[in-house]
């Protein structure tokens, strides 16, 4: 079965191309297609020269981790105000409830 290769296809393995990552097969089937299209091989050329332009975001080495522990703590934090919620919730359930046996001895329900 041969598939048909189109530019998408090309779009998402130019990246894997570019920075060593592809299979020889990739590579040759994306120079193979950029051979015959040179209108979209200038645009991924010029892609790669507005990347040259935009600056690239350079974190420190630890940055993942810290923003992987900033994110366990938000997330520690949202489940402790959802159990609270739970709790406070039941507690007026049960509250509720422990009203109700009184208030009909009373009469009043």
């Amino acid at each position: 079965m041969r598939a048909d290769v189109t530019r998408d296809v090309v779009s998402d393995l130019w990246p894997l191309c570019r920075s060593g990552d592809a299979s020889a097969d990739s590579r040759a089937l994306v120079d193979a297609f950029l051979a015959q299209d040179a209108q979209f091989a200038s645009v991924l050329k010029q892609s790669e020269d507005l990347r040259r332009v935009i600056p690239s975001v350079r974190l420190s080495p630890d940055a993942e981790l810290r923003l992987l522990l900033e994110a366990q703590k938000q997330a520690r934090l949202k489940l402790l105000i959802i159990g609270g919620s739970i709790a406070v919730t039941a507690c007026l359930v049960l509250g509720a409830l422990a009203w109700v046996p009184l208030l009909s001895a009373r009469g009043g329900l």
